[in-house]
């Protein structure tokens, strides 16, 4: 087993929820050790097993013996994605971590992009990548039907809610994070919004590249994705989060 243990309270907790990548989570993985060992040094890569039924969790297990504590598995069952991130920044919150990265386990969160993100971190709250779509024309469109619908029912302008590449400050999102219902399912579609909509959080974005998956399985497949729309609006209403249109959604 590595050396390496992470410091009682790292100045980064990269949140990467796993759900069936076998054929890549240990690439990934290494690439991201290289990048942030030699950017920030003192973090931990927490990866969520959100019901994976491949041999994902054997891999990350496998991984952790070598790459020592700074790399921690969790297990739930299947709650999604959003929920599952949500559980991954609540965790840094509890641990007092300043920093807060999400990045997904399919290698379309590219590292060499987070050099960029750390750089900023004192200038921002939240950092968005701000994606240049590779992966096909049907999610270009989701994405914008998505904003546009944002802007219709909870007045905000989100570009990308949906981004899964973003670096938060823990204190000045907590509360925002905090009050995403824990049945919410795209759960950070509803963060961005409430992160939007307070005015004491400062916005930032670095352009990133967005290339093909390596493997594994989407956890929201496009399809899945377009057929929770409705749903998605009907959550943000109920919740409160559209309040501030003043629109009810039947």
């Amino acid at each position: 087993m590595s050396d390496h243990s992470p410091p009682q309270r790292p100045q980064l907790l990269v949140v990467m929820p796993v759900f069936n990548e076998e054929a890549c989570v240990e690439q990934v993985v290494r690439a991201w050790f290289t990048t942030l060992d030699r950017t920030v040094g003192d973090f931990i890569l927490l990866a969520i097993s959100d019901g994976s039924t491949d041999a994902t969790e054997e891999s990350l297990t496998t991984l952790a013996e070598e790459l020592g504590s700074r790399l921690e598995i969790h297990r739930h069952s299947n709650r999604g994605h959003g929920q599952t991130c949500i559980k991954g920044y609540v965790t840094g919150l509890e641990r007092q971590i300043p920093h807060l990265l999400q990045i997904d386990s399919d290698g379309q969160s590219d590292p060499v992009h987070f050099p960029d993100f750390w750089e900023l971190r004192d200038q921002f709250d939240v950092i968005y990548g701000r994606r240049s779509r590779k992966d096909g024309l049907r999610r270009i469109i989701a994405s914008r039907i998505l904003r546009l619908a944002l802007k219709h029912f909870a007045n905000v302008d989100c570009i990308d809610a949906n981004v899964p590449y973003r670096l938060m400050n823990g204190a000045a999102c907590a509360e925002a994070i905090r009050s995403i219902p824990r049945d919410f399912d795209l759960a950070n579609v509803a963060l961005a919004v409430e992160l939007r909509r307070r005015r004491s959080i400062r916005h930032g974005e670095v352009p990133i590249g967005f290339p093909p998956r390596l493997g594994g399985e989407p956890s929201v497949p496009f399809v899945k994705f377009a057929l929770k729309a409705r749903e998605l609006l009907k959550q943000l209403d109920a919740s409160g989060i559209a309040d501030g249109t003043g629109r009810h959604i039947p």
